[in-house]
């Protein structure tokens, strides 16, 4: 496996060659200073793993270009202490990771990362998603917001017009902007008055449940869209910064492989795919960021995620297993240190159910 490592103010850690030999790992890792030298090795050759200084705009355009060169390469951020990563680079990475960089949280994340994508290539998973007779469609309105919103010149009014040439989703927006989690009691009639209520990090959210949460009906799939709302914005409360609308993306998509033909009761247990795999290989197959992807696909059972601390798989299952989706997994609270912050998090459930 060849490790690319790329960042001018990065210190080489002695410990990384001592540790992969001490695990048996064959990895070969690079460290080069400039972006420009990162630039000439992905020209040259084939990477495994790539991790980037975050905190330089360098690092992520090298980031977008290994997505372009290694599509499958493990894309990793490495930040300062206490930094977070902005929007546009956590939709390009696969993980973050804290300076300085420590061996065994890289193996972490390689091996993290690499059991996800074997969740998504599980040929069992492939074949009962693939016999089924129609996928929904992908998410084309949210995507597309998505991309101009990563231009800072982008705002409320060419979104809007992005909207405007989808009447019928139009209508999908105004509805959930009237539902009970977001009207606060005042109707909004008209485009401009939603996206101003809502702001448009909540508004691409909108859209994107109006988009791949609507093509069912019937009770079931309206007790879904509930949840994933109500989940939603209780993991947008759970973790700080980016991450929040990243958390807040995947509760929201948490349960959509139960909208799928065979995979409504599907949890696992059987040691079949379950809903959450098929979810996430839909996920993938539209292209969403891989933390979205991760967050579905790990939400029943967030041991599974390699991620230290708590991030999207923790904020997805904790919102979900709180509005009543799936069951609270004591044992990882307690080997995560998260006991004496549930009460906290129960609280923050019970007020938003108050304002539902």
């Amino acid at each position: 496996m060849f490790v690319l490592i790329a960042g001018r103010e990065l210190q080489q850690s002695a410990d990384i060659s001592a540790t992969l030999t001490e695990l048996g790992l064959d990895w070969e890792v690079q460290w080069v200073g400039e972006s420009v030298d990162a630039q000439t090795v992905l020209e040259s050759r084939s990477v495994d793993v790539i991790a980037v200084d975050g905190s330089d705009q360098r690092g992520i355009d090298v980031l977008r270009k290994a997505r372009e060169k290694n599509p499958q390469a493990v894309r990793l951020l490495l930040l300062p202490p206490g930094s977070e990563p902005s929007a546009a680079a956590l939709d390009i990475a696969h993980r973050h990771l804290g300076l300085p960089l420590q061996a065994n949280a890289l193996v972490e994340a390689v091996e993290g990362i690499s059991e996800l994508l074997d969740v998504l290539d599980n040929p069992e998973l492939k074949t009962k998603v693939g016999a089924i007779a129609q996928l929904p469609p992908a998410p084309d309105t949210y995507l597309a917001i998505s991309k101009a919103l990563s231009d800072p010149n982008v705002g409320a009014n060419q979104v809007g017009q992005m909207l405007a040439k989808d009447p019928a989703l139009v209508v999908k927006v105004l509805r959930v902007c009237n539902s009970a989690f977001f009207s606060g009691g005042r109707p909004v009639a008209d485009l401009k008055g939603a996206v101003v209520r809502l702001g448009l990090d909540t508004l691409r959210r909108v859209v994107l449940a109006a988009e791949a949460l609507s093509a069912n009906n019937g009770p079931e799939a309206e007790a879904i869209r509930r949840r994933a709302f109500f989940a939603s914005q209780l993991a947008s409360r759970l973790l700080p910064g980016p991450s929040a609308e990243m958390a807040a993306t995947a509760a929201l998509l948490a349960e959509l492989g139960r909208l799928l033909p065979g995979f409504k009761n599907a949890d696992g247990k059987d040691g079949q795919p379950s809903y959450a795999d098929a979810g996430a290989w839909l996920l993938g197959l539209w292209g969403l960021p891989m933390p979205i992807v991760e967050g579905v696909a790990f939400h029943l059972e967030p041991a599974r995620s390699r991620q230290r601390g708590f991030w999207i798989p923790g904020a997805v299952h904790v919102a979900h297993a709180l509005v009543d989706g799936i069951p609270l997994d004591e044992t990882w609270i307690d080997a995560s240190g998260l006991r004496e912050k549930l009460p906290e998090w129960q609280r923050i459930a019970a007020k938003l159910a108050e304002n539902e």
